[in-house]
């Protein structure tokens, strides 16, 4: 019978015979890359629970060689779709890649393993990002990273797509504080219909247990993403009121962890999400800034199906994350009326301000004073 799994160390033993690497433009025009010495040496690269990925240069370019360690049923027609939806939809969060078939040749026992070649992200991983930037940035520039990721968010579902594994280590942001994804297996595209199973029940402090955890296939759906979008977006605004919180972050988790949405039934995970760290932090700002207080309450969701876990963007527009007032419409309990008007320096530093984007001072975090006619 055909091995369909195989470990780490059969696929790098694999990947350093270059004559393994079936492709012939990868084995002509790049190098992998060594690190190490003697018995300890090995190859650049990063994993996943279905791939390993390895980074190729010549001196011109790098690429990713992501060669499938375990074989997913359906996995050539099902990259067929995401490579033709990724061509017509053409977004900057996704890399360039081209399927390949027959991509390495098993040392081990000459089975033959598909992959991918694809362009190399540089970048850190999100978590990496918010930990070792986040508390440097502007107030102005931590809110255009989080309405980059709404937009992100919004560009995914309006072209029919969801990633269907968003989490710290498959969201990449590059030195120009741009997103990016990687790992596309989990992929959804609208081409796929209702004919694709989910081939991951995704990073467990990112997701619905009903997905994680299911016993049973679930069809993967444009749905796939809306439980860790409203993770991620909770995460982000509340490290945004308090830029600490970024030291319980890990690879594995933002603000929340596996344990916190737990349960043996639906009361059981909403009682230990209200009794987690990341939900009593976040509810603690809610008062300050109403969407926090409808995301945390989108996020009761988890005490029924997967199925009812809502879209970011059942609140949220097009037209709100493309206004310059993205914070205010957002913030329906700070709005202004009609016979406020809001101070032009910061009562407290003097510190001008420059746009109306701003409800607290960028430089000293007073709130924005208003004046009563």
């Amino acid at each position: 019978m055909k091995q369909l799994s195989y470990g780490s160390d059969q696929v790098m033993e694999s990947m350093m015979d270059s004559s393994n690497i079936l492709d012939a433009e990868v084995r002509m025009s790049y190098r992998t890359i060594s690190i190490g010495r003697g018995r300890r040496i090995q190859l650049v690269k990063s994993h996943g629970r279905f791939c390993e990925a390895y980074k190729l240069e010549n001196d011109f370019n790098k690429i990713c060689y992501r060669i499938w360690k375990e074989i997913i049923p359906d996995a050539i027609k099902r990259y067929e779709l995401i490579d033709k939806r990724f061509s017509s939809a053409k977004l900057r969060y996704f890399s360039n890649f081209r399927f390949i078939p027959s991509a390495l040749r098993m040392k081990c026992d000459g089975n033959i393993l598909p992959g991918i070649v694809m362009d190399w992200i540089e970048g850190k991983t999100l978590d990496s990002f918010l930990s070792d930037d986040w508390s440097s940035l502007s107030v102005t520039q931590r809110l255009t990273f989080i309405r980059d990721f709404y937009y992100m968010c919004y560009e995914l579902r309006e072209n029919g797509i969801s990633h269907g594994d968003l989490s710290c280590v498959n969201i990449i942001i590059t030195s120009n504080r741009e997103i990016r994804l990687v790992d596309y297996d989990s992929v959804y595209v609208k081409e796929m219909g209702r004919k694709f199973f989910q081939t991951t029940g995704g990073a467990p402090s990112f997701q619905h247990p009903e997905r994680t955890f299911s016993k049973r296939p679930i069809l993967a759906s444009i749905d796939d993403d809306n439980f860790s979008q409203l993770i991620i977006a909770v995460s982000l605004w509340v490290i945004y009121f308090d830029p600490s919180v970024t030291q319980y972050f890990d690879d594995s988790n933002l603000l929340f962890v596996p344990s916190d949405l737990s349960g043996l039934n639906g009361n059981e995970r909403l009682n230990n999400l209200k009794a987690s760290f990341g939900w009593k932090k976040a509810n603690s700002l809610a008062h300050k800034f109403q969407h926090l207080s409808i995301l945390l309450k989108a996020l009761e969701s988890i005490q029924g199906d997967l199925s009812k876990v809502p879209s970011l963007f059942n609140f949220v527009s097009e037209s709100t994350i493309l206004s310059p007032q993205f914070y205010s419409l957002l913030d329906t309990n700070m709005s202004v009326s009609k016979t406020s008007q809001r101070a032009i320096f910061c009562t407290t530093c003097g510190h001008k301000f420059t746009s109306d984007i701003f409800d607290f001072c960028p430089i000293c975090g007073t709130k924005r004073y208003l004046f009563k006619n």
